[in-house]
């Protein structure tokens, strides 16, 4: 029903993600009853509707913890607000420095979604914001992978090296070279990427691009995470953008 300036099944259901505070993993449904003033019978209904949309996930012994949509509402926001004050001017200090395209990358799903492009005068040509990417090829579907936590000798050397480069992997016009950047907690929240001509495109020559790339992802994670954060280390293999 709505009073028309609201509808009430909506602010009920919020009102259950409203009920996890920041030291709740987990709530029962008779807490959550409880906490939302609703009848468990309304509660129930309205969780099982949230987990559908992957906002909540039911825990094995019937408890409710927020799903893996909430915390990608919360990226989205936090990227958003982020993205032209602090991503696009590090972007293009990387493009004037290399000439080359410059992309930033999130994990959405299974795919990586190209947030942000920055061209250079060096191509490639043909590149557009918002494209969707398989995760599985590519620079930075690679990067995405190994810093939220994929295991394996493959993403165990990317991690080591803190850059991932391949040539023609994920499209057949270029090549490209990826780091992470990390927010708060040091989670992995994204990957900047620098691409080139296939015609130019080879791993040393990508390989050239290595330094000013992790500087540039380097100073973009500093920006983006607190003060009393910084002291520790920068190789840490985990993400916020698709938990549990």
């Amino acid at each position: 029903m709505s009073d028309g300036h609201h509808v009430e099944s909506v602010l009920r259901a919020l009102s259950i993600l409203d009920a996890f505070t920041i030291e709740d993993a987990r709530l029962g449904l008779a807490e959550l009853s409880r906490r939302c003033g609703l009848p468990k019978s309304t509660c129930l209904r309205l969780a099982r509707t949230l987990a559908a949309r992957g906002y909540l996930s039911a825990t094995d012994d019937g408890a409710w913890r927020p799903g893996p949509s909430a915390a990608r509402l919360g990226a989205r926001y936090e990227i958003a607000f982020d993205l032209h004050r602090r991503i696009e001017p590090v972007m293009r200090e990387l493009v004037a420095l290399t000439g080359r395209n410059v992309s930033y990358y999130v994990a959405e799903g299974r795919s990586r979604i190209r947030l942000l492009h920055v061209p250079g005068p060096l191509g490639p040509a043909g590149v557009r914001a918002g494209e969707a990417l398989p995760m599985d090829r590519g620079a930075a579907g690679g990067v995405l992978l190994a810093f939220s936590g994929r295991k394996g000798e493959h993403f165990d050397r990317i991690r080591q090296d803190g850059f991932h480069a391949t040539v023609l992997e994920a499209t057949r016009v270029a090549g490209s070279i990826a780091a992470p950047v990390f927010g708060r907690g040091w989670n992995v929240v994204g990957a900047m990427c620098i691409a080139m001509p296939a015609s130019e495109a080879s791993i040393r020559a990508l390989r050239r691009y290595v330094r000013p790339l992790k500087s540039a992802c380097e100073s973009l994670s500093r920006k983006m995470i607190s003060g009393s954060e910084l002291s520790r280390p920068l190789t840490i293999a985990r993400s916020t953008w698709h938990p549990g």
